[in-house]
């Protein structure tokens, strides 16, 4: 049987590897084309304490895949869909950060099932992984819950994927810019005294969420990340690096959808892209 490929060689993919790897499935770490093969020993540690030997190439040099889970930034999905297309003889994961992904996989949308990591992860080094509590939201009965049911990340399967991928979306709109622009963990922004300035973005993007009950686990998750996560939000660790960040597939989302009604927003989405 062809392996599970886990396209995306970041702190998010590593680790979803290194926990695919350690129960026992058969697992290739995929970086950006060019990527030389290796057989590297991989580690995560924090709460999710795994290690694993992997072969870490780069996915142009992949040939099949049984599955394929992407763990990309959502501005790199465009230019992996057709090289996932070639690769891919079964079901694809996505669990990448943001809202409207449909569009960056093109003909491809419709066999993507999605996943949402309420988990958080840092590098601390090209082969290990920090990582922080939480669970992978998936599709009840779906191919993510076979893949994911023992590899030591908690799985949660749930009804309706699209209303949490929104409140992960909400919860990670406010955070992220927060997060980038103060340098603070996630658990220190409300006793920094921003409380004000997460009710008036929670304001605006409660505008554009589809739901009632969308909305409701948003605020569940966002105040549940302000009180029990320590991770510093990837937003905040790509601009350290001088990386692009993903502030057009949140915050910005809402930008782009309410058109001059988001004045708060708006100032974190300039400020982001001003850094």
């Amino acid at each position: 049987m062809p392996p599970v490929v886990v396209v995306g060689d970041g702190a998010v993919g590593t680790a979803v590897a290194v926990a695919l790897s350690s129960s026992g499935t058969e697992v290739i770490l995929a970086g950006p084309p060019g990527t030389p093969e290796t057989h590297r020993a991989f580690v995560t540690d924090g709460f999710l304490r795994r290690s694993a030997v992997l072969v870490h190439t780069g996915i142009n040099n992949v040939t099949s895949a049984f599955t394929v889970v992407v763990a990309l930034k959502a501005f790199d999905i465009s230019s992996a869909a057709p090289l996932v297309k070639h690769i891919c003889d079964g079901g694809i994961i996505s669990i990448s950060n943001g809202m409207d992904l449909e569009k960056q996989w093109g003909d491809l949308a419709g066999r993507v099932k999605y996943g949402v990591l309420s988990m958080g992860f840092r590098k601390l080094s090209p082969t290990t992984v920090s990582t922080t509590a939480g669970v992978l939201f998936c599709e009840q009965g779906g191919v993510s819950a076979d893949i994911f049911g023992s590899s030591g990340i908690p799985v949660e399967e749930v009804d309706n994927i699209d209303e949490v991928r929104w409140a992960k979306w909400y919860a990670n709109s406010i955070i992220n810019p927060i997060g980038a622009l103060t340098g603070l963990a996630n658990n220190r922004i409300v006793s920094a005294g921003l409380r004000p300035l997460i009710d008036s973005i929670s304001r605006e993007l409660s505008l554009i969420m589809p739901s009632g009950e969308a909305l409701d686990r948003g605020n569940k998750l966002l105040e549940w990340l302000l009180k029990n996560s320590s991770n510093r939000c990837s937003m905040l660790q790509d601009m350290e690096k001088g990386l692009p960040t993903e502030i057009s597939f949140l915050t910005g989302l809402c930008e782009k959808k309410l058109q001059g009604r988001c004045p708060t927003a708006s100032v974190l989405v300039s400020l982001i892209r001003a850094r």
